[in-house]
């Protein structure tokens, strides 16, 4: 077998603490603290993947610098799985002409089911107390301007076959930072309160989830239809 490269050794490492946050039954879900990133030991780490700590410590010097490159890896993580899913409902709605605006509201309905009991991303807030740290912030910037890059056409596509447009002075960034905060603010809520955020609104027959509601009605009000 072909010895492994530092960068193999890294990524499963990395692998190895993500799964001690995300190796969970629904149950024990939610019981994890906002803060499971701090409990994530080095020497753990190292026992999970079977080597020593100082092979860990070999490539970070620190806990701290490891939880760092941890986080990235868990915003890039769910990340994919948005972008993922969102190529599929493109596809499926291609495939079968149907109205895009059911793909955009499975869309946001998937972001907010997938995310409301990850361990993975309630981890990531621990991080948020540090956004003083300019390499924190820059980390955390970065999914932003990842997301506007990866779905802004995808919004902006949507508008251009409804017909509509953006209202001065909203923008498609604009959109995406509001909505993406509203995602933060219900999973949280919903760790809260879940007979609260977990319901769903709309006729019976086509209930969607509160954020999928949101969504599109926070698009709608941002947007107007094109004259002629």
């Amino acid at each position: 077998m072909a010895r492994q490269t530092a960068e193999e050794r890294k990524l499963e490492y990395l692998k190895a603490g993500a799964n001690m946050l995300t190796d969970f039954s629904p149950e024990q879900a939610g019981l994890i603290a906002v803060e499971a990133l701090a409990n994530v030991k080095v020497s753990d780490v190292a026992e999970r993947a079977g080597v020593t700590k100082g092979a860990v410590y070999h490539i970070w010097p620190t806990q701290e610098l490891f939880r760092k490159d941890l986080l990235q890896r868990l915003l890039q993580q769910n990340h994919q799985a948005a972008v993922t899913r969102m190529l599929e409902l493109i596809a499926a709605a291609q495939q079968d002409n149907s109205d895009p605006t059911q793909a955009m509201s499975q869309l946001a309905g998937f972001l907010f089911d997938s995310l409301k009991d990850d361990p993975a991303f309630f981890a990531r807030f621990n991080f948020y107390v540090y956004t003083g740290n300019p390499e924190i912030r820059a980390i955390l910037a970065a999914e932003e301007d990842q997301t506007y890059e990866d779905f802004g056409p995808y919004v902006d596509l949507y508008l251009k076959i409804q017909g509509r447009r953006f209202r001065t002075p909203f923008t498609t960034r604009a959109f995406l930072t509001t909505t993406g905060a509203l995602l933060h603010g219900l999973c949280m809520r919903y760790r809260i309160s879940p007979e609260l955020t977990d319901v769903p609104l709309g006729a019976q027959e086509e209930a969607i989830n509160m954020y999928a509601f949101s969504f599109t009605s926070i698009l709608n009000q941002f947007s107007e239809e094109i004259p002629g």
